[in-house]
């Protein structure tokens, strides 16, 4: 028996991209979304792109350290981050429709999955003993990426957090960064399609164009905080 399981990480709060993203997914009829976090933060269509995700059927989810950071200023708990990317973080909780708040608040930090015969692990970066994120690597490896979990029982590591999309495979794991969904330099949305068929296990990196200028134009508009940062550093879009 075949399976088709979708693959999306760091939406960002782009409801353009996730939405196209969606639509080209049908055409391969997926057993399963895996989402690896970050839904929320940095665009502005918070509950667009959270009441989607919460009909869908067959959904694995995660938390990201974006997604934390909003649940922490709901929950009036102390936050890592500060100056203009928190209150970035205060903008979105303060537009949340509180009805997503629960949603947001049962997400895992990591969720282990059986598929076939494999053993999967997602989580939204690489995590330290004390459940914070490793510092990003620019340029990971497979020797890099084996050596943090040369010790861990699993087939198979899908992360998302660093912005680049990933393929690696050893002889013993495979990993796998589907790309951020949402913040992208051009108006193409990354994802990946997993295809299981008996033993063989086969990947399709996806890159489907979506209205970026609208996306671009509607945050303009509604101006959050972070704006210098969003549009400069995350989206690389000038003027």
């Amino acid at each position: 028996m075949s399976r088709r399981i979708a693959i999306i990480s760091d939406i960002h709060g782009n409801f353009n991209a996730l939405s196209m993203v969606m639509e080209d997914m049908e055409q391969f009829e997926v057993d399963g979304i895996f989402c690896l976090g970050d839904i929320v933060s940095m665009g502005h269509q918070t509950n667009e792109v959270l009441d989607l995700l919460y009909g869908l059927d067959h959904l694995s989810i995660i938390r990201g350290n974006h997604d934390e950071e909003v649940l922490k200023v709901l929950d009036g708990m102390p936050t890592q981050i500060k100056g203009a990317e928190h209150d970035h973080h205060v903008w979105v909780a303060g537009h949340l429709d509180l009805r997503f708040r629960p949603f947001l608040q049962s997400m895992p930090l990591i969720m282990e999955k059986k598929i076939m015969d494999l053993d999967v692990l997602l989580t939204h970066y690489h995590l330290n003993p004390d459940d914070t994120y490793s510092s990003i690597d620019m340029s990971p490896s497979v020797e890099t990426l084996g050596a943090i979990y040369e010790d861990e029982p699993y087939d198979m590591i899908m992360f998302g957090h660093d912005h680049m999309q990933h393929h690696f495979e050893s002889d013993r794991q495979i990993f796998i960064n589907p790309g951020p969904l949402g913040i992208t330099t051009n108006g193409l949305a990354p994802y990946t399609i997993m295809e299981i068929d008996g033993d063989d296990v086969n990947f399709i990196h996806r890159k489907v164009p979506y209205d970026r200028s609208g996306f671009v134009e509607g945050l303009k508009k509604e101006n959050p905080p972070a704006m210098d940062f969003i549009m400069n550093v995350l989206l690389k879009e000038r003027g």
